[in-house]
């Protein structure tokens, strides 16, 4: 890699003195010397922009053709003017000059990133902290006290209420692991997420969403239209991720029946989650995409269509809301792989996940 570097550095540097000498040599004659020597010079700071390196060969390279080509005896090394040495020295020391305060330039940028990007780690661990706070501590709360209790009465309580606190553990563990899954993915996104891509069936990767979304769905209805032949490229885990937030988004906010729709436009996939819920209040509307914001009074920590954006992103494409009779529809637009080279990946989804405008229980089997 290192040798690579130098390669393409060196090959900088002689595209830009060669392309100086070719302008000056087409118009020699008309022009001083000392306005071809500016011509070298700018030769000198755009090889700079490569590096330190680059720029101290585009100099001793500047020195050696400035010379052959224009100083008087032309097309020899040889310098019949002494004063003509004064100028190779500037052009050399100009060299020098621009390539050290390019490398500070690039030192300083360097630090004003890190800078940033320190300031935004602070910004997000405080966030985190806040989140942490209640949103961790509740669940938390609540399964210690349900297995205290089973614990310390175990011969004293009725089948009906063991149930219900076993339903509790499961319910809060669930939680904390979906919180949990939000905080971890989001700061993958904040410190810059690169996706694994694989071409994938749309159909596969709703029958896995569902699947795992199972227990949450219980048994409110899904409607799904998705045609078996269409495909996306994405990172099959991360959109998991994606279709399970936009469904416990539907399921906390909004009211049954869910719709997963999807289709090709042009050279774009929309995929469509909806609810028949109250839907956002239009004041919210703008803000439901940014991090830790709630538009209502339901537990969360106000990640998930934070995390949701972040990898769409990360993938090319966009998420919206889009406006409709009622309830809430977040549609994600993606790129859309080529017409002609669909390839399924992993098992076939699930029975019944490939039906066009099919009511499903939540519960996938």
């Amino acid at each position: 890699m290192s040798d690579l570097r130098a390669a393409r550095r060196l090959a900088t540097a002689v595209v830009a003195v060669g392309l100086a000498t070719a302008v000056g040599l087409a118009a020699h004659g008309h022009v001083d010397l000392a306005d071809l020597a500016m011509l070298y010079l700018v030769a000198i700071a755009a090889a700079a922009v490569a590096g330190r390196g680059s720029a101290l060969v585009a100099a001793a390279l500047a020195v050696a053709a400035f010379n052959y080509c224009f100083i008087p005896p032309r097309f020899t090394l040889q310098v019949a003017d002494a004063r003509h040495l004064i100028t190779f020295v500037v052009m050399f020391g100009a060299g020098l000059t621009i390539s050290t305060l390019m490398t500070r330039l690039r030192r300083r940028e360097a630090e004003a990133r890190e800078a940033n990007l320190r300031a935004r780690g602070e910004e997000l661990r405080s966030a985190l902290l806040s989140a942490v706070s209640h949103d961790l501590r509740t669940p938390l709360a609540v399964i210690t006290g349900a297995a205290t209790t089973l614990r310390d009465s175990r011969g004293e309580l009725s089948p009906s209420v063991r149930r219900e606190l076993e339903d509790t553990l499961v319910d809060e563990a669930s939680r904390l692991e979906r919180v949990l899954g939000n905080l971890l993915e989001m700061s993958r996104v904040e410190t810059g997420l690169v996706p694994a891509r694989e071409e994938v069936p749309v159909e596969e990767l709703v029958g896995v969403a569902l699947e795992r979304a199972a227990a949450t769905l219980g048994s409110r209805p899904v409607t799904i239209a998705v045609p078996p032949d269409l495909t996306v490229s994405v990172d099959p885990l991360l959109f998991a991720q994606v279709l399970g937030n936009l469904l416990d988004n539907a399921v906390r906010h909004g009211a049954p029946p869910i719709e997963i729709v999807a289709r090709r436009r042009g050279d774009q996939i929309e995929l469509d989650v909806a609810d028949h819920g109250p839907g956002v209040p239009a004041a919210a509307r703008p803000h439901v995409f940014d991090r830790f914001f709630r538009a209502s009074a339901a537990p969360g920590v106000g990640l998930g269509l934070a995390v949701v954006r972040g990898i769409v992103t990360a993938h090319g494409g966009a998420v919206e809301l889009v406006p409709g009779a009622g309830g809430t529809c977040v549609r994600i637009t993606l790129p859309a792989p080529p017409v002609s080279a669909p390839v399924a990946l992993g098992p076939a989804a699930p029975a019944g996940h490939a039906q066009p405008a099919a009511a499903l229980p939540g519960r996938a089997t």
